[in-house]
């Protein structure tokens, strides 16, 4: 990790927790088309009995270069992506970022996966989209539900697809240390870079050798491979966030490359190994959250890191947001969830 060192905050928290829920009548469905070329719409459906309203951040309707389907060649090899990964809020979330859809209702979003990955090479690519998205009751998340589409199949012409403009901006180079322009900022990054280091520390001890029902709720399973990963990815992103000199990411107190908006917290690049923190990373959230399954800057901070293919490859996903979210993922998706580790280390460090 490059950037600048500052003291630690230590904070001994007491502990309460935050019920979440999911309704079984609460679905959506994603209909994948093609429009044109590597253009391509998406109609997600509520084929769920009841009004929903959820979070559209990295998600369909988003703007930004965010990962909405994954793609994988003829052998069945995913594709790498190479935009950006947002982490957002819990509460307090604007309407702007807000979707509310009626049982049946549906909306359209077009978006060119070219723009987000090399296709360069072209052929039979496969597009599917599958996951859990938040939803939200009085601007606050109060559970997930699940969505899923069909397999699309579409023959990439290689150079044409070559020349869509890629969504993402040329990268700065990386340098030494990273320059924050404000103090306030810079030793609330490098707390909570030390607070990462901690929790991820005893995350890893936990996942190696703590009570297999712990381990269980968050992860799915109790496997010794799946168990053995997960501490080495956390051990690793220990071992990232214990460093403000030296390390495999980039790690900014402000928004380099312009990705954040309101309700978001901070972002990551895979294909750079890029963090940054939002303006919402210092004013939303503490160093250290006393209550289980909560948000602050340390697991924010740990979430991030476990993106970055440079601290552990392949780097995590987002296929959950929220202890609701996490407990209903899949073994498979819960071990590559950035989500999954921030709240499976907010609950060792809490006794959750």
């Amino acid at each position: 990790m490059r950037t600048s060192s500052a003291a630690l905050l230590v904070l001994l928290p007491s502990v309460f927790a935050i019920p979440l829920g999911e309704a079984p009548s609460l679905r959506l469905d994603v209909t994948l088309s093609r429009v044109e070329d590597t253009r391509i719409k998406a109609v997600v459906k509520n084929v769920g009995s009841e009004d929903v309203t959820f979070v559209h951040i990295n998600f369909f309707k988003d703007t930004a270069p965010v990962k909405k389907v994954a793609l994988f060649q003829h052998d069945d090899s995913e594709i790498a992506f190479e935009g950006v990964e947002k982490l957002f809020k819990s509460s307090g979330l604007t309407e702007d970022v807000l979707t509310s859809l009626a049982p049946g209702d549906v909306y359209e979003d077009e978006f060119d996966v070219a723009s987000t990955s090399n296709l360069s090479k072209g052929g039979h690519v496969t597009l599917h989209a599958v996951g859990r998205v938040p939803v939200v009751e009085n601007s606050t998340i109060t559970g997930s539900m699940p969505f899923k589409s069909n397999k699309l199949v579409i023959d990439v012409d290689g150079p044409k697809a070559s020349k869509v403009a890629a969504a993402m901006k040329t990268m700065h180079k990386r340098t030494t240390v990273e320059s924050c322009p404000s103090n306030d900022k810079q030793s609330a990054l490098t707390t909570a870079l030390q607070n990462a280091a901690y929790i991820a520390s005893q995350a890893a001890d936990a996942a190696e050798s703590g009570p297999d029902v712990r381990f269980q709720e968050y992860f799915g399973t109790t496997d010794s491979e799946t168990r053995g990963i997960v501490a080495a990815r956390l051990r690793a992103a220990a071992a990232e966030a214990s460093s403000t000199t030296f390390g495999q990411t980039s790690y900014y107190c402000y928004d380099v490359d312009e990705w954040c908006s309101p309700n978001v917290l901070a972002w990551t690049t895979q294909t750079t190994n890029t963090i940054a923190n939002c303006d919402l990373y210092y004013t939303d959230i503490p160093p250290l959250t006393s209550v289980c399954h909560d948000q602050d800057q340390a697991t924010t901070t740990l979430h991030e890191l476990t993106h970055a293919p440079g601290v552990y490859n392949p780097g995590t996903e987002d296929f959950g947001y929220g202890y609701d979210a996490v407990a209903a993922l899949s073994p498979d998706n819960a071990l590559n969830n950035a989500d999954t580790y921030s709240l499976f280390a907010n609950a060792v460090y809490l006794n959750c």
